[in-house]
């Protein structure tokens, strides 16, 4: 944490000074505030068992399942990773597993529904012609045998030739396809009017879906145990505007807490490493939700305080991690620079500061652009 004569030579180099030269930004008249940008995530890992009757059509071996006797009693060990993708995890209750005989078939087999185990379905004795369909089937008897007073006269654009009828016996007159009869006997019973059922070809059973065509089937009792990640994204800025991390990069001194368990933080609250941009160390932790000590490290105090409210633990949740950076930047105020304020950031090989427009300035220029546009719009009426 950098300290306040740190801070205001930081300020005095983005001025332009020497740092040594205090009158271009004197001690007596700055206000200097800490403000702490937390950002990261909490991954838990969240579990949930369901129990219900699993089935399976034929034989199965389960013997490469799991076996339990009570399902919330089952032990899995936590995940090494809380961040992993879904996983599912199905056993077997000791004991449920049931190998039945299908008892609405015979082997595998039930008669077809369609021809009610008959083999074979009802067929038309003959179809219309392809020819003439039926129509203009013979332009002398029209099919029927009897030759009319009048011949019908030929279609438009027939460019068939026309055959002898064998009914009426008129020549050049009948189709060629049907001579003169209209329609064919059924090219797929031959006019037998009965066909082979489309659904069982002719054998009369067809498989039975229940049991997939084996007679057998299987039932047991299934315990699915499912494990999924969620996040809780974090990202605070204390008493700074949201864009307050725009302002900052990789290359600060960014301190990161990185902790894998129900831990999250070290019971003392110091970093394994030395000056900032460590890495915190919490293999020896303590859970967030007790009260912690952390007086030795005051942002870590404040980023345990922080994140303690988003730390209760969730149902089914069985392993997190808590990965997040914090960097402390200063807010500087003078009463010499009223439309300044100044953010120094933390960083190597010096601090960095972002100037940007105080409240007061900001009201300031609102007000004159509310004043620019009563003084358009008067005018304007004074125009028209």
């Amino acid at each position: 944490m950098l300290s306040d004569d740190d801070i205001l030579a930081a300020v005095r180099r983005g001025l332009g000074a020497p740092g040594a030269d205090d009158a271009a930004f004197p001690a007596a008249g700055a206000h200097i505030t800490r403000h702490l940008l937390v950002a990261g995530e909490i991954v838990r890992c969240v579990e949930t068992r369901t129990e219900g009757t699993a089935f399976h059509a034929g034989t199965r071996d389960l013997s490469d399942l799991p076996e339990y006797d009570v399902l919330d009693r089952y032990p899995v060990p936590p995940p090494a990773d809380p961040g992993a993708a879904r996983s599912t995890l199905r056993l077997v209750r000791r004991g449920s597993v049931a190998a039945h005989a299908c008892s609405t078939c015979t082997n595998g087999r039930k008669p077809c529904a369609r021809c009610r185990g008959a083999g074979d379905v009802a067929c038309r004795t003959h179809v219309p012609c392809a020819g003439c369909e039926g129509r203009l089937c013979c332009l002398a008897c029209e099919g029927t045998g009897k030759r009319a007073r009048e011949a019908a006269d030929r279609p438009q654009g027939e460019t068939a030739s026309r055959v002898r009828c064998r009914k009426c016996g008129a020549d050049d007159a009948a189709c060629g396809k049907c001579r003169g009869a209209g329609r064919k006997k059924c090219g797929v019973c031959g006019g037998t009017a009965s066909r082979p059922c489309p659904d069982c070809a002719g054998g009369g059973t067809v498989s039975h879906d229940f049991c997939a065509g084996t007679g057998r089937y299987v039932e047991w009792t299934e315990g699915v145990v499912v494990r999924e990640p969620v996040v809780d994204t974090v990202e605070e800025s204390s008493d700074l505007p949201a864009r307050a991390f725009a302002w900052t990069n990789e290359a600060d001194a960014w301190n990161r807490v990185d902790h894998v368990g129900e831990d999250a933080f070290p019971p003392d609250g110091t970093d394994t490493g030395s000056g900032p941009g460590t890495r915190t160390d919490l293999t020896k932790a303590t859970d967030l939700t007790k009260d912690t000590d952390l007086t030795q490290d005051t942002d870590l105090a404040e980023v345990a305080a922080r994140l303690k409210p988003r730390l209760g633990f969730r149902d089914g949740e069985v392993a997190r991690r808590v990965r997040v950076r914090y960097l402390s930047l200063a807010r500087v105020t003078h009463d010499d620079h009223p439309d300044r304020v100044y953010v120094v950031i933390p960083g190597r090989p010096a601090p960095r500061v972002v100037t940007v427009r105080s409240p007061r300035r900001a009201w300031r220029l609102a007000a004159l652009a509310l004043l620019v546009l009563v003084a358009v719009v008067a005018v304007s009426r004074l125009l028209t």
